[in-house]
């Protein structure tokens, strides 16, 4: 028994086992699983997999937000067992439907309520789904949207008296961009109560002026200023 033992580089008593074991062959005890910090979490993550997520880093990071105090990789360990678990049936038996990555105008339309009347493209299940899962990822998002759909309200109804009150609020939001959006409004707030305020407006002026940026770069700079005028004047 000790030559074998020395020979296959286990313990004596191990092989005594075996050798005393009239024909059978005992196993190795698995090593007793002890309480980890992920144990109070398990819940949670398996009710995240159902929903439809699959990336243990996002588990992970709102994992830290609970107060988990655990490593990156034991959450994808966790994650990837219970995605395709050894001899068991999966947790999601069912793959979750996704759509395409929008861009970030598009989000933005969404956000914000808009509607591209060119395609008519209305407003679909997937689209709230969009929106609601991103709120719910980020809070600061849903935080975003009410300004933003807020601001496009008062500047339809022209109220400066709630746009002041709007102003506050979007100076405390917790997202950078629209805290320097507020300092940019404020560095201008004569011109912006204006557009409140006045029928008037340069749109017209601008749209003239892109025109005769377009009209200038199509000749690639090589027309005299008499060809220049006659093409702006010209009605087509």
């Amino acid at each position: 028994m000790k030559g074998i033992a020395r020979e296959l580089s286990i313990d004596q008593r191990t092989v005594r086992r075996f050798v005393t074991g009239g024909g059978l062959f005992p196993e190795r005890a698995p090593k007793a699983r002890g309480p980890t910090p992920l144990d109070p979490n398990r819940d949670y993550i398996e009710e995240r997999i159902v929903q439809g997520c699959r990336f243990p880093e996002l588990i992970w990071q709102e994992l830290k937000q609970r107060g988990y105090l655990g490593s990156r990789g034991s959450v994808q360990s966790c994650v990837v067992r219970l995605l395709f678990p050894l001899g068991k049936t999966p947790l999601v038996l069912e793959p979750v439907r996704t759509m395409p990555i929008p861009s970030a105008r598009r989000v933005f339309g969404w956000l914000v309520g808009w509607r591209n009347l060119a395609i008519e493209e209305p407003r679909s299940a997937d689209h709230e789904r969009f929106v609601k899962a991103l709120c719910k990822i980020e809070p600061v998002v849903g935080e975003v949207r009410s300004l933003a759909r807020e601001f496009l309200g008062l500047m339809h109804r022209r109220s400066v008296r709630h746009f002041d009150r709007w102003l506050k609020r979007l100076s405390c939001c917790d997202a950078v961009e629209m805290r320097r959006f507020a300092q940019s409004l404020r560095a201008d707030l004569p011109a912006v109560r204006a557009a409140f305020r006045l029928q008037w407006s340069n749109g017209q002026t601008e749209g003239h002026v892109n025109r005769l940026k377009l009209l200038k770069r199509q000749m690639y700079g090589r027309a005299n200023i008499e060809l220049l005028r006659l093409r702006v004047l010209k009605p087509s």
